[in-house]
């Protein structure tokens, strides 16, 4: 009898192991191959009042793309998860307080299970040298 239950235990220990170890794989993929797409939809090439400026993120546009494509992409993996968005500026990396942002972070944070958590961030910028 003492088998049996020495067994099961280990078996739903192996079974959590391996299907979080399957879900920590599909996070990490999800977020690190965010579609680049996400983040050229979100630049603007104008200002407020329709002239010409420098390449900068918009705030909210690329919020809500984030936001919808971890939403179809993570709810297989995941079903709770937390995503910030960080504006910096590239010369010294303190937080970008106008709306003309050129650089980002976005980072995820998600508990798989007991095993696993997951905690990564992506800088993205805009490259206004086009190198």
């Amino acid at each position: 009898m003492i088998n049996i239950i020495f067994f099961s235990l280990l078996f739903a220990m192996f079974t959590n192991f391996t299907m979080g170890a399957i879900s920590l794989s599909g996070v990490n993929r999800t977020f690190l191959t965010m579609y680049r797409g996400i983040l050229e939809s979100s630049i603007a090439y104008v200002d407020v009042k329709g002239n010409p400026s420098d390449a900068y993120f918009l705030k909210d546009t690329l919020k809500e793309y984030v936001k919808s494509y971890l939403k179809e992409n993570l709810t297989r993996y995941v079903t709770d998860y937390t995503c910030s968005i960080y504006y910096f500026n590239r010369d010294n990396g303190k937080l970008c307080v106008t709306q003309y942002c050129q650089c980002v972070e976005i980072s995820l944070d998600c508990e798989i299970n007991y095993f696993f958590h997951y905690t990564k961030a992506r800088n993205f910028y805009i490259n206004s040298d086009y190198e």
